[in-house]
């Protein structure tokens, strides 16, 4: 009786390993290539530490990964929603969410692609098409245009944007936008 239990236990994860996608995911156009991935990840949760501190934690929908070379390194390949939460001394400092993004295992650099949205909880709100966070640095990025938003009413737009990824201070690269002083807009 334990040996058919076991045999069908086997049987059933064996039919659970498949190659099925998701509906709507075409892992050649994502890739670039027609390639199946080493590996393919349904709602990825995780979390990233340093030093034994919660830094991140990292949820994505559908990922795709494939080894680089023969190391223990990959390229993931996100397409359906990316959402980061960061952490500084275990409290909540910053929410990135897009639909699709990339991770390198070997530079630990993230990229959120596509509808790209950054709240902190300094009161800003950022909206880009692309942001990238290089784990090395510390520090969050992009050089594509965006629109940031102020505590709901001042508004700045600019080309490009850095700041660490504690957020003490960030950039705004070519700024130019509207804040309102007492009642009134003032165009800058």
């Amino acid at each position: 009786m334990i040996r058919l239990f076991f045999i069908i236990c086997l049987i059933l994860l064996q039919s659970c390993g498949t190659n099925k996608k998701p509906v709507g995911t075409d892992s050649s156009a994502i890739a670039g290539s027609a390639n199946t991935s080493d590996n393919m990840i349904w709602d990825m949760d995780v979390n990233i530490t340093s030093e034994g501190e919660l830094r991140a934690k990292f949820k994505a929908g559908y990922v795709e990964r494939d080894n680089i070379g023969n190391s223990r390194y990959s390229v993931s390949r996100i397409d359906s929603g990316l959402v980061i939460e960061f952490f500084e001394k275990e409290k909540n400092t910053g929410l990135l969410i897009s639909d699709r993004g990339t991770i390198n295992d070997l530079s630990e650099i993230f990229t959120a692609i596509d509808n790209v949205v950054f709240k902190s909880t300094k009161g800003y709100t950022l909206y880009t098409d692309t942001l990238v966070w290089d784990r090395k640095l510390t520090q969050i990025s992009t050089d594509c245009d965006v629109m940031m938003i102020k505590d709901k009413r001042d508004t700045l737009y600019g080309k490009g944007f850095i700041t660490d990824d504690k957020f003490s201070s960030y950039e705004i690269k070519q700024p130019r936008g509207m804040t309102i002083i007492e009642g009134e807009s003032k165009v800058n």
